[in-house]
């Protein structure tokens, strides 16, 4: 599965290094376990819930309020309320957490939250299956719910589904929580499998996240061509934590090292300012290398692999203290109670499932409104990044050659397109649409929901997405208004690598990988059309603009076909690609988010 003599594993906030590489994986590590927060620190914090009774319900961030539990809302720092409020809580997606142990059910804030629990039934006398601490935090991240304001995750009404790929664990006996784990061809494939390919009866998840993750900086191993090539094959939107061995560069890690899935880093906040605006230093960022299995040559520090980024740090979170998964030693001091919350966590594998929450938030509007493009992973991943914002020191390496912006890079190393914001996703995924009847819905000719075809319009209005395709040349969008000078602009195109296997992991192959460029032009009522903006990143599966207009005028888009990197078969197909844009005033990464933060959750707790 990987053809390194020792590589390393991320898992939450800690490392890991695999020992054995052939057919079976080993890793050990040495952990030290965050502080666990006692029933009467809960029972203190039941009296703010009462006294705040307007608060939102939603993960709460250890920091800016009077106790872990009333801190800021991480729901609302991401703009989820755009969706909460036309009702949408992701109850028509389904979600799979899969990684290492299973998220614990017996929580009070995942009681009755899942709904089905994956893991190779033919695998017998090892852990697989297990209820795990760090599945449990990050499941209640995803999707949980309760009575208190606590305890909701950012789709608290999705259906979450946890698989299992941990056969056994290990690690130092004297640290009781550990993240040391084996696995199997057969539990990783079994698990990818069943949510994304085979279903359960008759249903296959929408979303998959993973919170684990190994050091592959290629990301042409035969396990991440596998995810790949499932999330191609079916439709589903993958997201996966970068890792947690920042600050330096080509530290992400395998899976998200891969193509088609969403790579996300963590956030976390500048002094003084609770709007998690800028990365945290722990999380991994590239440049990644290449690998061409055309010419089996490595290209160093060729690709920007992390997608986006989202709330990852001083986090309160859900605690499963039972003997199980990775609690490998001592006892539990819980007695097997529902109610212990852990704080200040950090980690890529927290930021993670707050991005796939938000792709379920998305894919229930979608699936409300019954256009079938509405769901594609392409067009939610172009949609989330495009509706990005910029970071504290965001970068993409644009640069000015002559009258034109340039990158070569598309997205910033550490951040990707930047700080998930799901009320600007919202403007442009549905923005002033109606939702008339089910699949029934109207809009006001200010958003562009996909154009007919597979590719190019005429008339697409300033904000929007289209889920398109090419093969040749280039697909040109035209704004249908005029846009005034300062008018900012984000663009985002994203596209698959093209891979496949069939049911036996070491069968997965990587066919091709196609390269497109975005350009912006200016229709020059005087000079002729004029190029002004061209992302041209020469590896990878996306490009990004983002640039403000110095001229009043008509703009278009252009999806540009500029050939493959490499085509194994040398067949010929055309590549599917998400676009989505913005015309707009962004406001600068802190604007509005203190405003967010309601009376009760003001003051910062002591540290």
């Amino acid at each position: 599965m990987l053809n390194a003599s020792k590589a390393k594993i991320f898992f939450a906030d800690s490392e890991y290094f695999i020992d054995s590489i052939n057919g079976r994986q080993m890793m050990k590590k040495t952990f030290t376990f965050p502080q666990v927060v006692a029933s009467a620190v809960r029972d203190a914090a039941l009296l703010i819930s009462v006294l705040c009774a307007g608060s939102a319900s939603a993960l709460v961030s250890s920091l800016g309020g009077t106790s872990i539990f009333n801190g800021v809302y991480i729901n609302e720092v991401i703009g989820a309320d755009a969706f909460y409020n036309q009702g949408y809580f992701g109850q028509n997606a389904v979600v799979a957490n899969i990684e290492a142990g299973a998220v614990w059910g017996a929580h009070e804030s995942t009681v009755g939250r899942i709904a089905q629990t994956i893991f190779d039934p033919s695998i017998s006398a090892s852990s697989l299956g297990q209820a795990d601490w760090h599945a449990t935090m990050v499941g209640q991240a995803l999707g949980g719910s309760g009575l208190y304001t606590y305890q909701d995750g950012i789709a608290s009404a999705a259906t979450i589904w946890a698989g299992s790929i941990a056969t056994q664990w290990v690690g130092n006996p004297l640290d009781q929580y550990v993240g040391g784990f084996s696995i199997t061809d057969a539990s990783v494939s079994y698990a990818y499998r069943t949510a994304m390919q085979t279903g359960i009866n008759g249903v296959r998840a929408d979303v998959i996240n993973s919170s684990w993750g190994y050091d592959e900086s290629t990301g042409a191993d035969a396990l991440t061509v596998m995810v790949d090539a499932l999330i191609r094959n079916n439709g589903v939107v993958g997201v996966f934590a970068a890792g947690n061995t920042g600050p330096g560069a080509n530290t992400v890690g395998a899976p998200a090292t891969g193509y088609n899935g969403i790579s996300v880093g963590a956030l976390t906040n500048s002094t003084g300012n609770l709007a998690y605006d800028r990365v945290a230093d722990f999380s991994s960022r590239g440049m990644s290398d290449f690998y061409n299995p055309q010419t089996e040559t490595i290209t160093p520090n060729a690709r920007a692999t992390v997608d986006i980024a989202a709330p990852g740090d001083n986090l309160t979170l859900a605690f499963y203290g039972g003997m199980s998964g990775g609690h490998i030693a001592g006892t539990d001091s819980t007695a097997g109670a529902g109610e212990y919350y852990i704080s200040d966590m950090a980690g890529t594998s927290f930021a993670a499932p707050i991005v796939a929450g938000a792709a379920a938030l998305m894919i229930d509007a979608g699936k409300s409104y019954g256009a079938a493009e509405m769901t594609h992973p392409l067009v939610i991943k172009s949609v989330m990044m495009a509706s990005a914002t910029p970071t504290v020191g965001w970068d993409n390496g644009q640069y000015q050659d002559g009258t034109v912006t340039r990158t070569l890079q598309a997205l910033d190393l550490a951040s990707g397109a930047g700080a998930l914001n799901l009320q600007q996703a919202h403007t442009i995924y549905l923005g002033n649409s109606q939702l008339i009847a089910p699949t029934v819905y109207a809009t006001d000719g200010l958003t562009t929901l996909g154009v007919a075809g597979n590719g190019g319009s005429s008339a697409i209005a300033s904000a929007g997405w289209d889920l398109g395709s090419i093969q040749s040349s280039a697909n040109i969008y035209t704004l249908a208004q005029y846009l005034a000078a300062g008018s900012q602009f984000s663009a985002v195109l994203t596209w698959f690598a093209e891979r496949d296997f069939t049911d036996v992991l070491g069968s997965a192959v990587d066919l091709a990988l196609t390269n497109l460029s975005l350009e912006l032009w200016r229709l020059d009522e005087l000079l002729g059309y004029k190029m002004i903006g061209r992302s041209e990143a020469p590896i990878g599966t996306t490009e990004h603009l983002r640039m403000s207009l110095s001229d009043s005028g008509q703009y278009e888009m252009r999806v540009i076909w500029e050939g493959q990197n490499y085509n194994v078969n040398n067949t010929s197909t055309a590549t599917p690609y998400g676009l989505a844009w913005s015309f707009a005033s962004i406001p600068e990464p802190s604007v509005g988010i203190l405003a967010l933060v309601s009376l009760c959750v003001v003051l910062r707790r002591g540290r």
